[in-house]
């Protein structure tokens, strides 16, 4: 009797297990990533080089019209300038307007004297000029230093000379006018050259 050998099928071998990982889609988003990065970075970068620009132009803008307000200074200061000369050589051609005839006045004295040798008409003449240039020095605001009965004030006399003196209200005393002082308004043009009382110590 045959026996039939009974097929028995083999256990298939356990198959392995396979994991598919696609990194395709990571690699997508890397490449994603840095091409925002890349992106967003010449995009920050630009931002920054428009910002130096504008800083840049305002810059210049202002040194453009500094150099505009300071030429505009410059211009003004010149015709300030110019202007003060002018007036400057106006007042001095007023003054010498006026002191000419004072010189001419002289002249005359000279030649008068010259001639006749009449020290009296000398006199008479020197007297009239010398009131003429006092007329003219208090017309324009010259005014002589008063040093008539008070004490020495260093802001407008000079002493020359001193004296002794027992008196103690004579102390620091103007005794005489030795030359006459001038102030124009409150402008000391010269000092009075004074003698001075001193009280002598014992």
């Amino acid at each position: 009797m045959t026996k039939n050998k009974s097929k028995t099928k083999a256990d298939p071998q356990e198959e392995p297990e396979i994991n598919i990982v696609d990194r395709r889609s990571s690699i997508l988003e890397e490449e994603e990533i840095a091409d925002a990065v890349e992106e967003r970075l010449p995009t920050y970068v630009e931002r920054l080089k428009q910002e130096a620009e504008e800083k840049d132009k305002r810059l210049r803008e202002y040194i453009a019209a500094y150099k505009e307000k300071s030429g505009e200074d410059d211009e003004f200061r010149k015709r300030l300038e110019k202007d003060n000369d002018i007036r400057l050589d106006q007042f001095k051609a007023n003054l010498f307007s006026r002191l000419i005839p004072i010189l001419d006045n002289l002249n005359r004295a000279i030649e008068a004297t010259s001639s006749n040798k009449d020290f009296e008409v000398l006199h008479q003449g020197m007297e009239m000029v010398t009131k003429q240039f006092a007329r003219e020095l208090k017309n324009n605001d010259v005014q002589k230093i008063d040093t008539q009965n008070r004490k020495f004030n260093p802001k407008t006399d000079e002493v020359v000379m001193a004296e002794e003196t027992t008196d103690p209200e004579q102390d620091n005393a103007i005794v005489a006018e030795l030359e006459p002082g001038y102030i124009f308004k409150d402008k000391l043009i010269k000092a009075a050259k004074v003698k001075v009382a001193h009280l002598k110590t014992p």
